[in-house]
């Protein structure tokens, strides 16, 4: 009976990365998955919708190419090339994983693993041949699944989930309800939109991406309005009224639910948890973090989860960018400061074309602790790490406003927000 150090059930982005820290750290690992290497982030998430949205956006861009001094003539989109580039970026992240769990003698099964009450894993092999397998410690990574609208079960065609859209192959739809107005809806929203579906979202809550920072909020219907999209909300959408395609995008649910602790630790012993089956954060970021915070401990060590600072982004065009407190939830418990600086008035926006959006930085006024950082505009998910590197490491707005930011370029307007937060703006 082959026994090992650690064996981790799921390798999307937690489990995987789970797997590689515990061997680095000496430990003989096993990972079992039962569908793909990267799990949902990998094959039908993160990277593939980020791959469709670049196609998208580019186009997007060849419409003011003119005011770049550029002529471009009648742009088409192939829809069967975008998809078709987008299963070649996949593939090649895909076989990435592969190389880095060989080099690193992680020792990978394709197949269900189940955890015996004795403590052991029986694994049941793609082949449906079965096997036990005994280790130390056991880490579970089995991720989560879109939800389907009650009573109306995905059937890839009329309804369907994020999964189907993501592996399109019939023509673009030309009319697509999007239920439910969360990161997901507006991401598929953004996509389509630009690839000529006429786009309806349909949210049952007062607004779009429930717990936002407001101006957030206001931002993105600002570009969805752009782009032709009707968002429709304290509305219920009503399945047997629906014409054309219906993409539900109401959430996802956990394989599994498991409580941990800050350890990732579960209560059974020798047993940890990672991503969403824990129910703490349904973000990739999150759950690779959570994972070597697992293996770490599986492995002897004492590894300790911190959620303060936890960036978000949605990649619609131009970009958001969001980690802390909203500026709601930052006054109902603190005193505090806010710091805007537009797009606009940011010289190297200007020289690239890309001057719509702001940054806005919440503050704790006595302390200068950075609370909050919200961004729209032109690599947002980029400039969103310095403010993560300053939120986790509890600088304060005016260690950020004294640093010396390179010119010119984009995260500029962090220092500029920055200084503005302090009441000493320069360009504003």
């Amino acid at each position: 009976m082959p026994h090992y150090d650690v064996v981790v059930i799921g390798a999307g982005p937690g489990g995987y990365v789970a797997a590689i820290r515990a061997a680095q750290l000496g430990g003989k690992v096993l990972l079992i998955e039962k569908d793909q290497l990267g799990g949902t982030c990998l094959n039908h998430g993160c990277i593939p919708t980020k791959a469709l949205i670049t196609s998208t956006n580019f186009f997007d861009d060849l419409g003011r190419a003119g005011l770049l001094g550029i002529e471009i003539s009648d742009p088409k989109i192939d829809f069967q090339k975008v998809m078709a580039r987008k299963e070649r970026v996949v593939n090649k992240l895909r076989k990435g994983i592969e190389f880095l769990l060989k080099k690193n003698n992680v020792e990978v099964i394709y197949g269900e693993g189940t955890l015996l009450e004795d403590g052991g894993v029986e694994v049941k092999r793609v082949d449906s041949s079965k096997e036990r397998v005994e280790s130390r410690k056991i880490i579970l990574a089995t991720g989560s699944y879109p939800i389907a609208l009650p009573n109306v079960p995905f059937d890839g065609k009329k309804f369907i989930s994020s999964n189907d859209l993501l592996s399109w192959k019939d023509e673009i739809p030309k009319k697509l309800n999007i239920v439910g107005g969360g990161v997901i809806g507006v991401h598929f929203a953004s996509i389509y939109s630009s690839l000529g579906s006429e786009i309806t979202i349909f949210e049952a809550q007062p607004d779009i991406l429930p717990g936002f920072d407001h101006d957030l909020v206001d931002a993105v219907r600002s570009i969805l309005k752009r782009k032709k999209v009707t968002v429709l909300t304290n509305t219920n959408f009503k399945p047997e009224e629906a014409k054309g395609t219906t993409l539900i995008s109401i959430g996802r649910k956990p394989n599994a639910k498991v409580t941990v602790n800050e350890k990732m630790e579960t209560e059974t012993k020798n047993v940890y948890a990672i991503g969403d089956v824990t129910g703490i954060s349904m973000l990739a970021h999150v759950a690779s973090a959570q994972g070597i915070v697992a293996a770490e401990n599986a492995m002897g060590k004492d590894s300790k989860m911190d959620y303060n600072a936890i960036p978000c982004t949605i990649y619609t065009h131009p970009e958001i960018g969001t980690i802390g407190l909203t500026e709601e939830a930052a006054r109902a418990k603190h005193e505090i400061s806010i710091g805007r600086f537009p797009f606009s008035a940011l010289g190297h926006a200007n020289a690239i074309g890309e001057t719509e959006g702001f940054f806005k930085i919440i503050a704790e006024k006595k302390s200068g602790k950075i609370l909050g950082v919200h961004i729209v505009g032109a690599q947002a998910s980029s400039v969103l790490g310095i403010a993560s590197l300053a939120m986790a490491n509890n600088l304060t707005v005016e260690q950020l406003a004294r640093t010396i930011f390179a010119h010119p370029s984009i995260p500029e307007g962090l220092f500029e927000a920055g200084l503005n937060t302090l009441g000493i703006g320069i360009h504003s």
